[in-house]
């Protein structure tokens, strides 16, 4: 570790904003609308209202999914909106990026740690509680940009590589 990263609780440089209530003039989020280890996500900015209560976010939020957490659901939205209560919208700090904190929890490593405090069999939920209490290395914004930035050309690179693999596919005479 740097001798300019902290180490802190993840409590300590974030909170959770569980402002419920029902918010049908905003854009909806579930679970259904996170794309799976790419924050990336594939529903409507259109205004929509559900029958349960749901979550207000705002674009300072991160979305975590904390049904399943293994399917690692995360998402920095790019506008505001209400979701499922099963996704948590976290606020950081003003020492934290919001993308650094949304890559912190795509990671395996994060994954699988949040995974070990599932509760529930056949609908396991992390332990939200015990996530808040998790050690977090905390480098200096400047290195979280720096990250951040490695990290969005990484993620790019991805994207494309796939869109491509996936016009390749649907050109091939072999499955026409």
């Amino acid at each position: 570790m740097k001798t300019d990263w902290q180490v802190k609780k993840l409590g300590e440089v974030c909170s959770f904003d569980k402002i419920q209530g029902i918010y049908d003039n905003l854009p909806y989020v579930g679970l259904e609308n996170i794309e799976s280890n790419t924050a990336y996500f594939n529903g409507s900015i259109e205004p929509q209202s559900v029958k349960s209560a749901t979550f207000k976010f705002s674009i300072q939020h991160v979305l975590y999914g904390r049904l399943r957490p293994y399917l690692n659901k995360v998402l920095a939205p790019d506008f505001d909106g209400h979701c499922s209560t099963e996704i948590f919208p976290i606020k950081p700090a003003q020492v934290l990026l919001r993308e650094y904190l949304l890559y912190w929890f795509l990671s395996d490593d994060v994954v699988n740690r949040i995974n070990a405090t599932c509760t529930g069999a056949r609908m396991p939920r992390a332990n939200m509680n015990e996530v808040l209490e998790f050690d977090f290395l905390l480098p200096p914004i400047h290195e979280q940009r720096r990250i951040v930035a490695i990290l969005d050309q990484a993620f790019a690179g991805i994207a494309t590589a796939k869109a491509n693999a996936e016009r390749n596919l649907k050109k091939c005479p072999c499955f026409i």
